[in-house]
């Protein structure tokens, strides 16, 4: 028997001639039926789409039309877009849809493109998805627009060495500038930016394969460099840090965060990032590459803000994730927020490949540790005991090994 087919909520939406927030909508009234992903991700059956439709066509409405962006069409020059229109009246579906759209042609020079590797994703300027497959996944669903989501790759203020890196290069601390002159280039993804009629690609510039730019000309002029690579400038979180090649990142006078990747290593925990200490800080390996980018959980995208995202990836990735939440509690890092975890992706599909190594402990030793979520509990009670016996074992070797004993137990009487 064939199996019937499911829709993204973008592609239903797409469709039927309405927004995402109101699928969204309709589900929560429970006027749609979906299903849900193991990514807790909406889908929306086939036949749904065809009551729907069925039903639009028995309505008289005279709506108002507004255009709205939907997906491009596949062709080899991602150049051929088409608008659609919404009805915002009694919110009834509109009889328009896919098959009857007129064709747009787009050739607009001065549009920036957002890029995942050679492949362009989006039309920034225009609100143009071009490349679904490949989107970040909060865009995808919409739960965040473009500019909300570069904000979460931009260093934060207490990164002095990406904010005195940036002061060098343009003499102020002006992100918007930087991000135009440097393309956005990161070591956590393969997104870039550019215009629609330069010709340039990913291996040009990609700090993967050159040397990352420091903010100075050849002569040692301050100057406007335009496609040189500060990844240094798009590295989330609070910690000093900065990229020194292309398989390491320094994070300047850490120490005390080494050895909750010890305490994975020793637990034989084989997802976890590699780390070394040095005399200026905590090295890490970087376990990105150009093939399999990083999406943190944050954005991914979370559609229910009821829902424990930490549950989301148990259910996704079993006691693997359940694993990294353990140590946490065991080593008190109570800061394990949705940028800290997440997927490697493919640069060439987009698809998600895997979970990506446990990294990130700044906030180890806290005096307080985050409870388990519930679905950690559920599934793998018997796992984390086995971790929490083998954790007391050995304590012993750690500097901070009375709070590990002390935490392993509390979690044994769970």
């Amino acid at each position: 028997m064939q199996m019937e087919k499911h829709y993204t909520l973008l592609k239903s939406a797409e469709l039927l001639g309405v927004t995402t927030q109101t699928l969204r909508n309709w589900d929560k009234a429970g006027k749609i039926r979906t299903i849900r992903t193991p990514g807790n991700q909406r889908r929306i059956p086939e036949s749904e789409i065809v009551r729907l439709l069925n039903y639009a066509s028995e309505e008289t409405v005279t709506p108002k039309q507004e255009p709205q962006r939907i997906i491009a069409d596949n062709d080899t020059d991602n150049q051929i877009v088409h608008e659609s229109v919404e009805s915002t009246a009694n919110e009834n579906i509109v009889e328009e849809n896919a098959e009857t759209l007129a064709p747009l042609i787009l050739k607009n020079k001065d549009a920036y493109l957002l890029m995942c590797k050679d492949e362009a994703v989006y039309d920034i300027t225009q609100d143009i998805v071009l490349n679904e497959g490949l989107l970040p996944g909060c865009l995808l669903k919409e739960t965040m627009n473009y500019e909300q989501w570069m904000e979460t790759r931009y260093c934060r203020d207490s990164n002095f060495s990406a904010q005195r890196l940036l002061y060098q290069a343009f003499g102020s601390y002006d992100l918007e500038h930087a991000k135009q002159a440097t393309g956005a280039l990161s070591l956590s993804d393969c997104y870039w930016i550019k215009k629609y009629d330069e010709e340039i690609m990913f291996d040009d510039v990609t700090p993967y394969i050159h040397k990352e730019w420091d903010g100075l000309s050849a002569d040692g002029v301050q100057n406007d460099y335009i496609w040189g690579s500060l990844s240094n400038l798009f590295v989330s979180g609070k910690t000093d840090k900065r990229w020194l090649d292309a398989q390491t990142l320094l994070k300047v006078d850490t120490f005390a965060e080494y050895e909750p990747y010890k305490l994975c290593l020793i637990l034989g925990l084989e997802n976890t990032a590699e780390a070394y200490l040095t005399n200026e800080g905590l090295i890490l390996n970087n376990f990105t590459s150009p093939d399999y980018f990083y999406e943190s959980m944050e954005q991914f995208g979370i559609e229910d803000d009821d829902i424990d995202p930490r549950d989301i990836f148990i259910e996704k990735y079993g006691e693997t994730a359940a694993a990294l939440f353990v140590v946490d509690y065991l080593v008190e890092n109570n800061d394990r927020h949705t940028d800290d975890f997440g997927f490697l992706r493919s640069s060439s599909t987009g698809d998600y490949t895997s979970m990506a190594p446990y990294y990130n402990f700044d906030w180890v030793w806290s005096g307080t540790a985050t409870p388990l979520p519930e679905a950690a509990w559920h599934g793998y009670r018997g796992y984390i005991h086995a971790i929490c016996r083998n954790a007391i074992k050995a304590a012993r070797d750690f500097e901070y090994g009375t709070i590990i004993e002390r935490r392993a137990t509390e979690l044994l009487r769970g």
